[in-house]
């Protein structure tokens, strides 16, 4: 199961899947051990962990956090005690405008759709809940029951064979999210009804998954929220040290969520922590040591990396040194690597190339340096130029140093002590202004 020829490495390189056990032939041909384990202490953890237990999960974006998250579910001893409920933010709510609110209710659907699957009954007075949810939404935001019915349709939520659902709010829960995702107006309309009443509903998740454990087959329900790592700076803020207690006092749910790396740099996690749980985070794959030379666990690392990318096209099909070129850039992140082999690929075929060759990435690596240089200020530079001497963020841990870490302008290392690095496909524009602000300051000299 590999790419043959140029014209299918896109179908075998598609940076924004994550590998999952589910598609078998796909985990055992592409999944490589990275012998990162901070998912085997996570699940440690919640193998020998009380109900209620709260965990988040952060790194770097592109890292492999969701393959890994997709190893946890799949591992037999989870799935032996937990009854895994997973779902996606991207897929339900507006990544770039999400408050707990929305959080909370989506939580709400997805247990229902699991009681649903499971063909759980649950109380008369949940569902009497529900309804009065149901009549907020065509009372509110004016939704019919033939829009409820499509956006279901569209969200292929299916009813039972033979009958309707046993509960027909599911087809809400498809409403509530395409209603959440892109409309403002709608959101705003939500809050302001919820965010006073978020007690009833922590009450009604404590109720659901009460209801729930009691009648399902002795599993403790785990609730997985993947995604909320790409929430951007200020809402993550907003989110998980505002209202990270909301989370948190849901005492009876034993949640697993990601987290943006913003916040496990902020100055706020440990608020964050004691709110909802220990954060674990997932370690960068390094590629050279502080001062940018090769070691016997860089080089070992650089061979893992290039093993990833061989087991997804034949070797015929790149050259070694073009091979080595985007592991060097990709700075030690799978979907950066993957994205530069995907896009020099299309460069070699616009050619009409048969090989990926050292031009091709080349050409990859520009495009990705014009795009990722183009929202960064002055400032922003010259925290990147802090960061490139002292292999620290020397001044405060402000927005603007977040934003390079949460973009991956900076890249953060763990070799003992933890370092970070300027992502090396700027490493080249970097230079250049180091020259402008050293020419600026001679210039300024002289005036002065």
């Amino acid at each position: 199961m590999k790419a043959e020829t140029l014209g299918e490495v896109i179908k075998y390189f598609n940076q924004q899947k994550p590998l999952n056990p589910a598609q078998e032939e796909e985990w055992k041909s592409f999944y490589i051990d990275t012998h990162r384990r901070d998912i085997d202490r996570i699940m440690a953890e919640f193998l020998k962990s009380h109900p209620g237990q709260k965990v988040l999960f952060g790194g770097h974006a592109g890292n492999g956090k969701s393959t890994e998250l997709n190893k946890f579910i799949h591992d037999a001893e989870i799935q032996k005690r937990f009854s895994v409920i997973k779902f996606d933010i991207l897929e339900t709510l507006n990544p770039y405008d999400i408050e707990i609110v929305e959080l909370l209710l989506t939580i709400c659907f997805q247990i229902l759709a699991f009681a649903e699957e499971e063909k759980i009954e649950l109380a008369d007075y949940i569902e009497e809940r529900f309804r009065k949810l149901e009549g907020f939404f065509h009372a509110e935001l004016k939704i019919t029951t033939e829009q409820i019915g499509a956006n279901a349709k569209e969200m292929k939520i299916q009813s039972e064979a033979g009958g309707g659902f046993k509960f027909p709010f599911l087809k809400l829960g498809a409403t509530f999210s395409a209603t959440m995702r892109g409309q403002k107006e709608s959101r705003e309309i939500v809050r302001r009804e919820y965010r006073p009443r978020l007690n009833e509903l922590i009450d009604l998740i404590k109720n659901l998954l009460t209801d729930v454990k009691s009648k399902s087959v002795g599993k403790e329900p785990l609730i997985i929220i993947d995604g909320l790592d790409r929430i951007s700076v200020k809402p993550a803020e907003k989110l998980f040290a505002e209202d990270g207690q909301s989370i948190g006092l849901i005492e009876n749910a034993t949640m697993l969520l990601t987290v943006p790396i913003s916040i496990i740099h902020s100055v706020k996690a440990p608020i964050v922590e004691n709110a909802i749980g220990k954060m674990h985070v997932l370690k960068n794959i390094r590629l050279r040591t502080q001062d940018k030379k090769s070691d016997e666990e860089s080089q070992k690392n650089r061979e893992l990396m290039k093993e990833a990318i061989l087991r997804r096209l034949e070797s015929h099909l790149i050259e070694e040194n073009a091979l080595e070129t985007a592991v060097n850039y990709s700075g030690g992140v799978f979907r950066t690597l993957i994205e530069l082999i995907a896009e020099a690929s299309v460069e070699a075929t616009v050619i009409g190339g048969t090989t990926i060759g050292e031009k091709d990435v080349a050409e990859a690596v520009k495009r990705k340096r014009i795009k990722m240089a183009r929202p960064l200020s002055r400032s922003h530079w010259e925290i990147l130029l802090e960061i490139d001497k002292h292999k620290k963020f020397a001044g405060e841990m402000d927005e603007k140093r977040l934003e390079l870490l949460a973009g991956l302008f900076a890249l953060e290392y763990i070799n003992g002590d933890e370092w970070y690095s300027v992502n090396p496909l700027l490493e080249g524009r970097l230079e250049e202004y180091k020259k402008i602000f050293k020419e600026e300051k001679k210039h300024a000299a002289k005036k002065g």
